[in-house]
């Protein structure tokens, strides 16, 4: 369900005392209704519908500090199932799957606060960011896009 979801993209900030004071995502759907249901992901209770296969939900969550700066990530994601070593006793699970496919911009990040796994990510992200959205460029002949695209798209890795 996506209120308890929402406790899991806010623990980061919490252990430093800091919040985001809007939802984490919210449905998209087909009527421009902004926040559609049945689901959203936030601590304010949508409804008690869970996440299912197949919805496409929002993914933003943020920090802001007043007269300062804002970061937030705001991508669209589709709800797919994922397979894990055990499958949860045959329950099953889901997973995000990008359908916004634009580079996170790394040079904002300090690379050596991620962990391993966080990087790993961010670089199969932006290696997915630049097969999808590469071949679309070369098909188009747009080469400056395309070069920008690999420049924003490098991998990154931490000092350790």
């Amino acid at each position: 369900k996506g209120h308890l979801l929402d406790s899991f993209a806010r623990s980061a900030l919490w252990d430093s005392g800091l919040d985001y004071l809007h939802g984490t995502g919210h449905g998209v759907g087909s009527f421009l209704n902004v926040h559609e249901g049945p689901c959203g992901i936030s601590y304010k209770t949508f409804s008690d519908e869970p996440l299912e296969a197949g919805m496409i939900v929002t993914d933003e969550p943020g920090y802001y500090e007043d007269g300062a700066f804002g970061i937030r990530i705001e991508n669209v994601v589709l709800v797919v199932p994922v397979k894990t070593k055990y499958n949860f006793n045959n329950r099953g699970s889901l997973t995000f799957e990008p359908l916004t496919l634009v580079p996170i911009q790394t040079k904002m990040i300090d690379v050596d606060s991620l962990t391993d796994k966080e990087c790993d990510w961010l670089n199969n992200y932006h290696l997915t960011c630049r097969d999808v959205v590469g071949k679309e460029l070369q098909k188009q002949g747009r080469q400056e896009a395309l070069e920008w695209l690999i420049r924003e798209t490098q991998p990154i890795s931490r000092q350790h």
